[in-house]
């Protein structure tokens, strides 16, 4: 079974991230473990020691367990938590990665409906938090119905590593997935190509999914802009790639698709 790390903040993000989850929790067996990070600004931070800074440290995690436990009462998501919320204060990226590291989690989700402007996903995928990850990352966008997964290759994915993290997650999965390799073109609308034309790509991480016992329902390729590609992904409920390495069509594409997105690497 996945152990996953669901950040929760009092936000339309949260609520979105809260409700897919309970979904994913059934389709890939997974357990959550819910966490926020309070970040108090310099006026709020005590300026005493030990016991003081304990017990101004306490009531600040006390407010931040209500802030969860109020979102979870409201949303009430059908998720397998693994036990209460954790709550920590202190610089966010920082409290995550240690939670992580200390925890052996193996996906972390979180719910950022602000990404969508290429320079924003640029940031966030660079982010400590992101950039330093121990294991996969789920940022979601929009709220779907994981019915169907999408597997994305194209310039910058190592099909090795894609698949051997694609294996972890889905071992267990209920759903059926695509193969898709994205090509950047410039063309009026978006071209649909045998798969013959993704080459090596393709190939490779077909016979590695083979070799591991899986099979995707149909392989193919698409040709366009990063916005017409990430407009045919609509009908996919959760999409797992590598990260970009660097700014490219194919993190543009990241950037502007709509579906829930399994960054790995």
């Amino acid at each position: 079974m996945i152990k996953g790390l669901l950040n929760i903040d009092e936000n339309l993000a949260s609520s979105i991230a809260l409700r897919y989850a309970g979904q994913l929790t059934d389709i890939l067996s997974m357990q959550i473990q819910a966490t926020h990070v309070e970040e108090p600004d310099a006026k709020q931070r005590s300026a005493g020691t030990g016991w003081v800074q304990r017990t101004w440290e306490r009531g600040i995690e006390e407010a931040g367990m209500q802030t969860v436990l109020r979102l979870i009462k409201t949303e009430n998501p059908n998720c397998n938590f693994i036990a209460n919320p954790k709550i920590f204060v202190g610089d966010r990226d920082d409290e995550i990665l240690e939670e992580l590291r200390k925890g052996r989690y193996e996906l972390f989700v979180e719910g950022n409906v602000n990404t969508s402007n290429v320079n924003d996903f640029y940031r966030l995928i660079t982010s400590p938090l992101y950039s330093k990850s121990p294991c996969p990352m789920l940022v979601l966008k929009n709220l779907v119905v994981p019915k169907k997964g999408v597997i994305l290759v194209g310039d910058g994915v190592d099909p090795q590593k894609l698949i051997a993290q694609f294996i972890k997650i889905a071992k267990t999965a209920k759903v059926d997935f695509d193969l898709v390799h994205y090509k950047f073109q410039e063309n009026n609308e978006l071209v649909f190509l045998d798969k013959r034309e993704g080459g090596s790509y393709l190939a490779d991480t077909e016979s590695l999914l083979k070799e591991n016992g899986f099979s995707v329902q149909s392989s193919k390729v698409i040709c366009g802009t990063p916005e017409q590609a990430a407009d045919s992904f609509r009908e996919y409920g959760l999409a797992i790639t590598t990260f970009p390495t660097r700014r490219s069509p194919r993190m543009e594409m990241l950037a502007h698709i709509p579906t829930p997105l399994i960054l790995c690497r």
